[in-house]
């Protein structure tokens, strides 16, 4: 049942939410941080109201590192569609994400995504990856965070997968500081249950110390970048208890 009801919910809320998603459009060509803004306040009810339905309680830890006089980048673990959730809700100001191309497949999903600032990454064309990595600066250089997985899939086992170095460059380009972000048990909400039912769960959300690597030479910046999978893995075990703790 649980299922069924957040399916409809979300289903429902992102075609009912259409005219809504024009005037945002409008409004974008006259004032684009106004209806930034105002899509952020919309996507966060949503998110929140979706979470509620589907019984996700979420715990949030280090939300005090976050500067918030100045754009940052998000580098996440990715384990459920659950985490964009989670994050967009727990960071409290409007960010965007760095989503798979074939996201766009997902009928009026998109729309709703563009409203905040997300950039769609085609992994099968390395040109227009690069310029999607500039456009994602871009944005951060203009003043709105964004989050990015570099696992670059949903990972369904115990260590991280891989961290695609390409998207640090994002980091590099923009100047801006990295934060760490370890996230625990948006899975068992939805992809570690059979079939795909969605269960109340728990769920750690921990944003760790921000990483600067402005300035440093390009074998420092390599080293520095190369401790931040450890770090969330370190983090995301920590809390691994504190989230299946009935």
């Amino acid at each position: 049942m649980r299922t069924f009801i957040t399916v409809l919910f979300a289903v429902l809320g992102i075609i009912l939410c259409l005219p809504y998603h024009l005037y945002l459009h409008i409004l974008a060509k006259k004032n684009p941080e106004k209806a930034y803004k105002k899509a952020f306040k919309l996507v966060k009810g949503f998110f929140g109201a979706v979470m509620f339905l589907a019984g996700c309680k979420r715990t949030i830890i280090g939300r005090d590192k976050i500067p918030e006089d100045t754009p940052v980048m998000f580098v996440g673990n990715h384990r459920s569609y659950f985490d964009i959730l989670s994050c967009h809700n727990a960071i409290g100001f409007p960010v965007g994400f760095m989503s798979k191309e074939e996201i766009k497949k997902i009928p009026l999903l998109h729309l709703y995504m563009d409203d905040i600032g997300c950039t769609y990454l085609d992994r099968s064309d390395i040109k227009k990856g690069f310029e999607v990595i500039g456009e994602t600066a871009e944005i951060i250089k203009n003043g709105h965070s964004m989050m990015i997985f570099p696992e670059g899939t949903r990972n369904k086992g115990d260590e991280l997968l891989e961290f695609k170095d390409g998207s640090y460059k994002i980091a590099q380009k923009a100047g801006c500081l990295i934060i760490p972000v370890s996230i625990c048990g948006t899975d068992n909400i939805m992809e570690a249950n059979k079939h795909n039912m969605i269960h109340s769960h728990k769920v750690i959300i921990e944003f760790c110390d921000p990483i600067n690597i402005n300035g440093l030479t390009p074998k420092e910046r390599k080293a520095v970048l190369e401790t931040i999978p450890g770090i969330i893995q370190e983090t995301r075990l920590k809390n691994l208890p504190l989230a299946t703790k009935k």
